[in-house]
């Protein structure tokens, strides 16, 4: 997947529900030699899966900071308001990648329930648009491409997908770069890789 000598790419994940695609994320970021990782874990999913504990305040994230992982459970610092958790997250985040060196992770699941084709949260514009100049990569999973915003696919290095059986899921990542028909057969767990800037290309399975 990408390299770290080199700055850091976007990668976009895209997958049916069950398929792969989480487990892969959160694999990637397990595995990837960066400085910290940072989740948005509005249905407390990750925290379990890693067995992490969640941060819920802002001092929580700073403290949680020294451990490298940072789990944001934004419901109680935010009550019924996950939308403007999300721009809060996001804006931490990047004041957080330019206070020092080394790579870093922003994984966002279901990044289409946070923004739209037409419009995206500066926040998150930020992470997406800035990030590079601060070592701040954007890790994104959704079952839905087609709703992705063109400023984030215009930005992914990295497409990798799971299976998907959505016409307008799959039209999208023939745009991108894919071959529908073999994402469309693909088995649950396994996946195709695109570096969309070189072409390359890796088939490998989770499960």
């Amino acid at each position: 997947m990408a390299d770290y000598t080199l700055p850091p790419a976007n990668t976009l994940i895209v997958g049916m529900t069950g398929s792969g695609k989480t487990t892969f994320a959160l694999r990637y970021l397990l595995n990837a030699p960066v400085a910290c990782r940072f989740i948005f874990d509005d249905l407390g999913r990750a925290a379990t899966r890693l067995r992490i504990r969640p941060a819920f305040t802002a001092r929580e994230c700073e403290e949680a900071l020294a451990t490298r992982w940072v789990v944001f459970n934004p419901h109680r610092m935010f009550p019924g308001d996950t939308k403007n958790a999300f721009r809060w997250f996001c804006q931490w985040v990047f004041d957080c990648a330019r206070r020092g060196g080394g790579k870093k992770l922003l994984l966002v699941d279901e990044v289409w329930q946070w923004q739209t084709n037409q419009e995206m949260p500066r926040e998150l514009a930020l992470c997406v648009q800035t990030g590079r100049e601060e070592a701040l990569e954007l890790v994104c999973c959704t079952q839905l491409p087609h709703k992705v915003n063109a400023s984030i696919t215009g930005q992914s290095t990295e497409l990798v997908c799971f299976r998907l059986g959505e016409p307008l899921a799959l039209a999208r990542v023939r745009e991108l770069g894919a071959d529908p028909g073999a994402v469309q057969a693909l088995p649950l767990g396994a996946f195709m890789a695109w570096n969309r800037l070189t072409g390359g290309k890796i088939c490998s399975r989770i499960f």
